[in-house]
């Protein structure tokens, strides 16, 4: 049976990012996903500046296009445009994206296996450790926060047994980055999802009565979705065009996803490639991580809630995950806990902010697209905090004591909305 110091379930951009990393210092990776490459993926598309920071490849060769500008409408209503002197976002296709970086993996040295799905987890104390609290990585090295001195006395773990399609394989850890709904997290009892949303898109071909300026612009529609949005993202060859909600709100999307074609003058039934994900978002120290596994990415609902990105929280968690694991291939740490704490602490501050203001924005959008629309300064600061230039955190800091009027304005909107589903809730499943 082939053992190796990590397998890494998912190829997708925190999968891929976390084995090209562990292979470039020298760990024996197994990455793994269940389908062939390269494979199409439910996603925008939107590669932030920030996200591509992140990274320390070169990500030119799979970017379609680069955006400079954003068209706005209100519920459907009268379009706006705004535009930065310097790139916005870049747009890819998850399918060249993620063969990319899989491909960038396997030259490091990872070993990688498409097409073969992860079956089964084995770990010796893994179904202890799903029920029992002393059994937490926090048990094996102490309280958060707390520093567990190097010991090289510490016992040579048991290997996980990992079944697949093809074979079984044994590593010392297990990267979950399979998704919302991967083998990990259901095999290691980690459920880290408090809340989902949920998305619906499908790819426009380019065609002569599309106007041609919505190759340069993407396109925003707010306030007519349950917490989401309506995009636009042009690609090389079509346009990616989707709606995004809350999950309770799943019965409109496809209604929705008509509707914005109409608005902007496209042909719905030429939609091609529909096709429906889950987002899903995590909270302050939900379970990541149980002794030698962990969970990355999407697996980990390190989405951003107020704009529904996941790439850049993929290669950060990626990155994250590659260095602690490599600690405790070192005998440095008796478990992956440290990697939930560093998310924790690095990662999830960010997503907490971005929960506070989807609340906020979506509980009355009108007044922030008025600022959008006449104030410079207003997009200027929507612009650098798409750019990665301001961070959520930034911007707390920018407002100071005003921070506890955005907490409670958020709490209001989010009771306010709790409500509406609560009382709506009953009505949909009497249909």
């Amino acid at each position: 049976m082939a053992t190796y110091d990590a397998v890494v379930a998912g190829a997708g951009p925190a999968g891929s990012t976390a084995a090209r990393l562990l292979a470039e210092r020298g760990a024996s990776v197994l990455l793994l996903d269940k389908q062939r490459f390269p494979r199409d993926k439910p996603c925008g598309g939107g590669v932030t500046l920030r996200a591509a920071a992140v990274q320390d490849i070169d990500l030119s060769p799979v970017i379609e296009r680069t955006i400079y500008g954003a068209r706005f409408s209100l519920r459907l209503g009268e379009s706006f445009d705004r535009t930065y002197a310097k790139p916005l976002t870049y747009m890819t296709q998850r399918c060249r994206l993620d063969a990319h970086l899989a491909e960038k993996a396997a030259g490091a040295g990872a070993e990688f296996h498409d097409g073969e799905s992860m079956r089964s987890v084995q770990a010796d104390g893994l179904a202890g450790e799903q029920t029992s609290p002393s059994a937490r990585p926090e048990a094996l090295e102490g309280p958060r926060g707390a520093t567990t001195p190097r010991s090289p006395k510490r016992p040579k773990p048991t290997p996980i047994t990992i079944g697949t399609s093809h074979s079984t394989y044994n590593a010392r850890v297990l990267i979950g980055a399979d998704g919302a709904n991967g083998v990990t997290a259901r095999a290691a009892g980690l459920n880290p999802h408090s809340e989902e949303a949920v998305a619906l898109e499908g790819n426009l071909p380019f065609s002569p009565d599309i106007p041609e300026d919505w190759r340069e612009y993407v396109g925003i529609d707010l306030g007519g979705l349950a917490g989401g949005y309506g995009w636009v993202f042009p690609k090389s060859e079509h346009l990616n065009t989707g709606v995004g909600a809350w999950k309770y709100a799943t019965f409109t999307l496809r209604p929705k996803l008509t509707q914005l074609c109409i608005r902007y003058g496209f042909d719905a039934s030429r939609l091609e490639n529909l096709r429906g994900h889950h987002l899903p978002l995590r909270t302050a120290h939900s379970p990541i991580a149980i002794g030698p596994i962990a969970l990355v990415g999407d697996a980990a609902g390190l989405i951003d809630p107020l704009s529904g990105e996941g790439i850049h929280m993929a290669f950060a968690s990626g990155r994250l995950a590659a260095d602690h694991t490599l600690r405790y291939l070192a005998g440095e740490t008796a478990s992956m806990a440290g990697y939930e704490r560093a998310v924790d602490a690095e990662v999830q501050p960010e997503l907490d902010i971005s929960r506070r203001l989807q609340e906020l924005f979506h509980f009355a959008p009108p007044p922030y697209l008025a600022l959008m629309r006449r104030s410079e300064k207003f997009w200027l600061f929507f612009c650098h905090l798409i750019r990665g230039e301001l961070t959520y955190l930034d911007f707390v800091r920018m407002i100071g004591p005003l921070r506890v009027a955005l907490d409670f304005f958020a709490d209001v909107a989010q009771r306010r909305r709790e409500a509406r589903v609560s009382a709506l809730v009953p009505l949909l499943r009497g249909l």
